[in-house]
């Protein structure tokens, strides 16, 4: 049998055909290199630059025209709006409280000062029965009726009591009491003659109570249901007669009637009374200023703008 020729390797003569470390064909197998081989890294390539985009110009915002006109706008609080229209409402009654005052106390003096007095049915006539001086001769009525007052901060009644004229009947006042005294006043009875003003009977204020004829609870002089009260027909429904003396307990000391006096219960002067009524009605207008900042202030309220 032939043996298979010898091939040279590196390793050394070895038989053509043999397998050398996996190699065939007896083809030296390439030597390992001593050296790793490190990987080739790749710097990271920077991303190019976008380019440049042309840039549109801004549109333009058309300008408010001069002479635009805004529009008002009003939004109220509710709870503030109603509180300041109650507050409006009592500061505007006492200022025609105290108003009204000023007035009849500055006509009246001009009115009581007539030289002489007059007959009730002549003073009933005049122009301005209000205040005028009169005298009158009748007979007295048993019965009276008393109404609530006030002098000087005391509470008690004026003694109204109806005297019968020839041409009819008329009431007189016949003083104030307090209330502890109110059931010490006399009857009166017979023939009696008087001097006083005649007086109008009205409420005193839009704060006064009204009166409650069926329980003869009287707080002003309502004359037309105060004679009805009695059963009174005829008279004088609109005027009374306030004495300017008066004794309603028949003390025999007699007095100066305030309500026959153009000062009033109170004997404040007129002046004062505008005071008051001026005051009462500055403090509405005030309260209107701050209602009003107020409310610009928190933007509930807008003016328009009026064109230029």
């Amino acid at each position: 049998m032939t043996k298979p020729p010898l091939v040279e390797t590196p390793e050394g003569w070895v038989p053509s055909g043999l397998k050398v470390r996996g190699k065939a064909g007896g083809k030296p197998a390439s030597a390992p290199s001593p050296v790793e081989t490190q990987p080739v890294v790749t710097p990271p390539v920077a991303p190019s630059p976008p380019e440049p985009r042309p840039v549109e110009p801004a549109a333009e915002v058309p300008e408010a025209k001069a002479g635009t006109e805004s529009k008002a706008s009003f939004r109220p609080m509710p709870v503030l709006t109603i509180l300041s229209i109650l507050c409006l409402g009592i500061l505007y009654m006492l200022g025609d409280w105290q108003w009204t005052k000023f007035v009849e106390k500055s006509r009246a003096p001009a009115v009581a000062a007539a030289t002489a007095p007059v007959s009730v049915a002549a003073g009933l006539q005049s122009p301005q029965p209000e205040y005028r001086p009169v005298e009158l001769t009748g007979l007295i009525d048993p019965r009276s009726v008393r109404v609530r007052a006030l002098r000087d901060g005391i509470s008690g009644y004026r003694i109204f009591t109806p005297i019968v004229l020839e041409d009819g009947w008329i009431f007189v006042d016949r003083g104030f009491v307090v209330e502890t005294d109110a059931d010490k006043v006399p009857v009166l009875s017979g023939q009696i003659s008087y001097r006083g003003v005649l007086r109008k009977g009205a409420k005193a204020n839009s704060f006064t109570p009204d009166n409650d004829p069926i329980r003869q609870d009287w707080y002003w002089p309502d004359l037309p249901a105060m004679g009805a009260s009695l059963k009174l027909t005829g008279g004088s429904p609109a005027y009374y007669v306030a004495l300017n003396l008066v004794d309603p307990l028949a003390s025999g000391q007699t007095q100066i009637n305030p309500w026959a006096d153009s000062k009033g219960a109170n004997q404040i002067p007129p002046d004062r009374h505008l005071g008051y009524a001026l005051t009462w009605w500055g403090f509405g207008f005030a309260l209107i200023g701050v209602y009003t900042g107020l409310h610009i202030r928190t933007g509930r309220l807008r003016f328009g703008r009026s064109p230029s």
